[in-house]
């Protein structure tokens, strides 16, 4: 009450009567740009009352404490019929214009996004102050950590001022040094490792590498990377260490930051004993491999944590999800030595009452409940919870998935799956120019969760002054609520090229199903295709003479892929192998056999790293007098292969120098990909390829080779990759470097 008695007169000036007279009108005077309906509206005081000092005095109060007034009183106003309750205000300045000086790290257009007054508001010194922090913490961001502001009233007519906010810069924070104290038994650089803070090092321009740091200081990690150092020393048996908190100072003059941190470390303990109680129905056997801890070696405690949790989700398969694990450490201060117990509260077996959908707006709940791998009755399991989870998150309807659990009686859980929606339609539509097919125009609709029934649709169109492809395809992938995917692809295409016309035209329904948890896809594609091509020269290449005709493929295409990634837009981990088979000559004028096996491999690595390997391997051959059609062998070359050759240029030629393609073809690659921007989706690959293309068979002592850099982002538009190869075995006039760009549409 101190600063409301410097800051604020306040009058109640009336004389009651022995009998006063009831309120008939409550007033209010001197408001200009506040109205009469603020002010009343924190009046207690009521028409038809009568008039009481106490509660004037608290309407007073509550009309300062609006923060628009600078001085406020009250009286009575006597009248025949009754009084009037009057409160007269006298306003604070109000704000005419906000500017910034001393600013040229951040513009003033920046700067008014801190700002929490406005110009025409009235003058608030609580949301001035707000503002400084806002701008202090902007500064922050930029390592401008000892940035000051301070700010001027400026009175103009009118009962206004201009607030100008100054600005003394600091100089940019840089972590100069990490003083490590009392360490003996880790070094200090394996203790630095890992951290979140640094010391700069790298070139700036390259500080957006992992590998590369700013020296940037991180004042919210500061605690993580204590609780990092001290987890280093419970990993080998440290069990009474002791780190301190960080201890940050600037130097105002340079901007250079100094970090110290003390640390006591004791000594190790050594682990000479693990046991268990109420552990059924696990066995023993099963816990010690969870944990994994070594007796007679000093106790890893971050192990024996991770263990725990680990042993936790293996209770919770077996329905028991509130399982309390108490780990208990006796530990021997004379001889350095430590025993471990686990006690189990396992409490009862859970069910599933009840599973409730909630955030979708467009998507149907069947569509989200087949996915999970739960269903209303069934025994708790976490591993499922997670795999459910995973199964949404792999749909790609959803910008955020939760799966949360909510007690529902002794032995009954409600299971609550939240999803929060994206956009998952994508209308695209392009203009292009060649030098052959002149101005053509491209676009596609696609939509991946159609009426949100989880249908994949798409139609597309191109079409040139020399060409036009229509193609629409349509996948349901769960076909009565089943795990069995049926679609249909129907399309038409026509291309007038200098010598010759082709058009094709083709259907192609399929039908596959899902096991094991939808790991495990059977299937099977029927393909009807009808092609002709006419011939407009009289030199045509070997190419065009093994084409020209008509001719119909009628062809059975079995399948079957295997696909434990953890995710499918951004796979860190998991294996993806896919058979494709064709059989060509059930009808039509084709006969041949095709069969195409793909493999990759994803394990992340050291930091955010992630390497991954695939390989492919294909053969085809002709059977009943008749050879591989040519637009059915083997072409290597392009962004999702051999990227150090030309889309297609990988191939056997014939003596004119065209490319016909082989019957056999092996390839495989290496890649280490690394996040540039992670809260971009945007990546980056380093790569190395190998492989060829033969004719009649596989020939491993004739192979290519190229190696380069691979960029990725995934963009609100789609995935982009950008890639530059280097053709490591060049040959005739292939090209040493090969620059290639793809983009499409997330479907």
């Amino acid at each position: 009450m101190k600063k409301l008695s410097i800051s604020i007169a306040i009058f109640f000036l009336f004389s009651l009567p022995t009998l006063a007279q009831q309120i008939i009108s409550i007033k209010v005077e001197g408001n200009l740009r506040t109205d009469k309906e603020t002010v009343l509206s924190v009046v207690n005081s009521k028409i038809g009352s009568k008039p009481n000092p106490k509660t004037i005095d608290e309407d007073i109060l509550n009309i300062y404490s609006l923060g628009f007034y600078k001085t406020v009183s009250a009286w009575i106003d006597e009248t025949s019929v009754g009084d009037v309750l009057i409160f007269k205000v006298k306003e604070k300045p109000s704000v005419r214009y906000i500017m910034f000086e001393g600013n040229e790290e951040i513009s003033d257009k920046k700067l008014q996004k801190a700002l929490k007054i406005k110009p025409y508001n009235i003058l608030n010194k609580k949301l001035i102050e707000e503002t400084i922090n806002n701008i202090i913490g902007m500064y922050a961001a930029k390592s401008r950590y000892l940035t000051s502001v301070s700010y001027t009233l400026k009175k103009v007519p009118g009962n206004r001022v201009d607030i100008v906010f100054h600005i003394k810069e600091s100089k940019e924070g840089v972590i100069r040094d990490i003083n490590i104290i009392g360490n003996k038994a880790l070094s200090t650089s394996d203790l630095e490792s890992g951290l979140s803070n640094h010391v700069k090092k790298g070139p700036y321009i390259l500080t957006f590498l992992p590998w590369f740091y700013t020296g940037k200081l991180r004042i919210n990690d500061l605690e993580n990377d204590r609780q990092k150092i001290i987890d280093k020393y419970l990993s080998r048996g440290y069990l009474d260490v002791k780190v301190s908190e960080p201890l940050v100072s600037i130097e105002p003059d340079t901007g250079n930051i100094h970090i110290d941190i003390n640390i006591k470390e004791g000594k190790p303990y050594i682990l000479k004993s693990i046991s268990f109680k109420n552990i059924k129905p696990l066995t023993k056997k099963e816990l010690l491999e969870a944990l994994d801890l070594k007796l007679n070696k000093p106790l890893n405690m971050v192990k024996l944590r991770q263990g725990i949790r680990k042993i936790t989700d293996m209770y919770g398969d077996k329905g028991y999800a509130f399982a309390d694990i108490n780990p208990i450490i006796h530990k021997n201060k004379e001889t350095h030595t430590a025993t471990v117990e686990l006690d189990v509260n396992k409490g009862p077996k859970v069910y599933i009452s009840r599973i409730e959908i909630t955030g979708n707006v467009r998507t149907h709940d069947n569509v989200i409940r087949r996915e999970l791998e739960l269903k209303e009755g069934d025994i708790y399991s976490t591993s499922k919870i997670k795999k459910s989870k995973q199964h949404l998150i792999n749909l790609d309807y959803f910008k955020d998935v939760k799966i949360m659990t909510k007690r529902a009686g002794k032995n009954k859980i409600k299971m609550i799956v939240h999803v929060d929606e994206k956009r998952t339609g994508m209308l695209s539509f392009g203009v292009g120019y060649g030098t052959y097919t002149k101005f053509g125009v491209q676009g596609s609709i696609s939509e991946t969760n159609l009426f949100g029934s989880g249908i994949h649709a798409k139609l597309s169109a191109n079409v040139t002054n020399k060409s036009s492809l229509f193609n629409l395809n349509l996948v349901n992938p769960w076909w009565r609520n089943r795990p069995i995917s049926i679609g249909v692809n129907i399309f038409h295409d026509q291309y007038d090229s200098y010598d010759y016309t082709e058009k094709t035209t083709g259907i192609v329904p399929s039908i596959a199903k899902r096991f094991w948890d939808q790991t495990l896809t059977v299937g099977v594609k029927y393909s009807l295709t009808s092609t002709t091509i006419d011939l407009d020269t009289d030199y045509p290449s070997y190419y065009l003479e093994q084409q020209e005709g008509s001719y119909i493929e009628s062809a059975l295409k079995p399948f079957v892929t295997y696909n434990t990634l953890d995710n499918y837009i951004l796979p860190t981990r998991g294996v993806h192998t896919t058979l494709n088979t064709t059989i060509a000559g059930l009808g039509g004028d084709r006969k041949y056999l095709k069969a195409v096996l793909f493999g990759e491999y994803f394990h992340p690595l050291f930091w955010d790293f992630v390497g991954h390997v695939k390989a492919q391997v294909g053969a085809a051959q002709g059977y009943s007098g008749k050879v591989v059609p040519i637009d059915k062998k083997f072409f290597l070359g392009g962004i999702d292969d051999m990227r150090g050759f030309e889309v297609g240029k990988l191939s056997p030629k014939d003596n004119d120098g065209n490319y016909i393609g082989g019957d056999r073809e092996a390839y495989g690659s290496a890649e280490l990909i690394f996040p540039i921007i992670a809260d971009l989706r945007l990546y980056g690959a380093l790569f190395y390829d190998i492989g060829n293309v033969w004719t009649n068979s596989f020939d491993f002592g004739d192979l290519r080779y190229d190696s380069g850099f691979e960029i990725r982002w995934i963009s609100p538009l789609g995935p982009i990759r950008i890639s530059i190869a280097k053709n490591l075995s060049p040959r005739d006039d292939e090209k040493t470097t090969v620059f290639q760009f793809s983009m499409g549409a997330l479907f």
